[in-house]
């Protein structure tokens, strides 16, 4: 019989595994008698080596009986650590990938190369969780798992805590629930066992974490929530009156209108809705009077009253969009439309009055697929989803089109929002408005919802108004 190196199989470390020698050199370690035989015949040994004959194997500590590894507790650990880092890995990635390449905001894109960066860490503990409930034949093997234990319970408190915000039920929920929960148990298991033993400055490591986490956090911060409040927003609307000139055959006065519009704020703008009216006023005098009119309703409206003014009564002479839902206007842009309305001569009013209105919102706090807002639907077409019958509803055209968030990290733990504006012309209910919620073309916009997005988007209203008196239009007045 050929002549081998005597085997000698160490006792049993604290978790179960067995030092295995050929010789003086150690060449591995195993859980079971099945593995140590694999590493015999590794080493040249014949698979039916008898394990009992001292003069070829020695045992200490315990003979070939002696196995304490609870295999499948350290499989089931395993497997449920690493199944839990991908999990966060993948979360990571979906979310920060999307704000690290298109974001808004430069602070934006910065925390979504740090949540790709999470995520690859992520994936790199859960590598290296096998190898610390395995042969542990890497040295930072535990700390990399700690590291990556630590940023999957930053990442899901932090989404749990936003969705506290709204409290509504999707399918990320599904994602980031769990996970939450599987984060504090993961935290438990690798305190227990201090998994950061034998780790070169484990207090670096992890004041390491601790930094980046905020860093990420300041990053989410300042884009979300200071850069949109310290970025003034302001879109400055005129309206002026032309020269109005007589038609050449019939008793008719042009006025020309000019509608002007300019960004004057420091971040772009979206135009959610405007619209353009001029009207013509009609007062009823009263040459006596004692006091001012209609002070009560003065105090609800917060409207002008006049002494010799009884009533006052409006009628639209032309109106119209403006921009149009869609458009946008970085910083210091301008656009300038002019109207042309017609009245008759011998009307019989006292002033002409034009309102200019948008619903405007920040383009910084989030982003409208335009290539679906800027086409209309029409109420009246029973193939759309904003079918209304014209009986009930009335006539108007609406657009609609998904809004985001300003980064991905709020989009996932919220539904998805629309902005609905919608532009009506008859003798009813004429004019514009716009709103953001999670309405989608059935059922009704709930108000409180619609207030609430107010201010998560930062939606605000301009206004401008020109009058001139009727006598200036007619008298005197010019021909071409």
């Amino acid at each position: 019989m050929e002549r081998r190196t005597k085997v000698t199989v160490r006792p049993p470390d604290s978790r179960g595994l067995r030092e295995v020698r050929v010789g003086a050199e150690t060449v591995d370690r195993a859980w079971s008698l099945r593995e140590l035989r694999g590493i015999l015949r590794r080493h040249g040994y014949p698979k039916d080596l008898d394990l009992e004959d001292r003069s070829f194997v020695s045992w200490c500590g315990g003979g070939s009986d002696v196995w304490p590894d609870h295999t499948w507790r350290r499989r089931a650990t395993i497997g449920f650590m690493a199944f839990g880092l991908v999990a966060c890995a993948t979360l990571l990635i979906v979310i920060g990938v999307p704000d690290a390449f298109d974001a808004m905001t430069f602070a934006a894109r910065i925390t979504g190369f740090l949540f790709v960066f999470g995520g690859l860490v992520e994936g790199a503990a859960a590598v290296a969780a096998f190898d610390y409930w395995g042969k542990r034949s890497l040295n930072l093997s535990g700390a990399i798992v700690f590291v990556g234990v630590l940023i999957a319970l930053a990442v899901t408190t932090l989404l749990v805590i936003l969705w506290f915000q709204e409290m509504e039920a999707t399918w990320s929920t599904l994602a980031f629930f769990p996970h939450f929960l599987w984060s504090f148990w993961a935290l438990w298991v690798v305190v227990r066992q201090k998994i950061w033993r034998g780790t070169p400055h484990p207090t670096k490591i992890a004041a390491g974490v601790v930094v980046t986490a905020a860093l990420a956090g300041m990053n989410f911060a300042y884009s979300s929530l200071y850069q949109p409040t310290a970025a003034p927003a302001n879109l400055a609307l005129q309206v002026r009156y032309g020269t109005p000139r007589m038609d050449l055959e019939r008793s008719v006065v042009h006025v020309p209108v000019t509608l002007h519009l300019k960004n004057s704020g420091s971040v772009p703008l979206y135009i959610l809705a405007d619209g353009w009216t001029v009207y013509g006023r009609t007062e009823k005098y009263v040459e006596k009077s004692t006091e001012l009119r209609d002070r009560k309703a003065a105090l609800e409206t917060e409207g002008d009253v006049a002494r010799h003014v009884e009533s006052v009564e409006w009628t639209a002479l032309g109106t119209g969009p403006f921009t149009g839902p869609g458009n946008w206007f970085d910083p210091g842009e301008e656009y300038s439309v002019q109207k042309m309305v017609e009245v008759p001569r011998t009307a019989k009013y006292d002033a002409l009055e034009a309102d200019l209105e948008a619903m405007v919102m920040r383009k910084d706090r989030g982003r409208i697929d335009l290539d679906t807002f800027g086409i209309a639907q029409a109420s009246w077409d029973k193939e759309s989803r904003f079918y209304c019958p014209p009986k009930e509803c009335g006539e108007f055209r609406v657009y609609h089109a998904e809004v985001s968030y300003s980064t991905n990290l709020i989009t996932v733990t919220r539904k998805p929002r629309y902005v609905t504006s919608w532009w009506a012309l008859d003798p009813q209910n004429s004019g514009w408005a716009a709103s953001i919620s999670t309405f989608r073309g059935k059922g009704a916009i709930r108000d409180d919802e619609t207030q609430r997005e107010y201010r998560n988007y930062d939606l605000f209203t301009v206004d401008a108004h020109a009058a001139i008196p009727f006598a200036d239009v007619v008298k005197p007045l010019s021909r071409p």
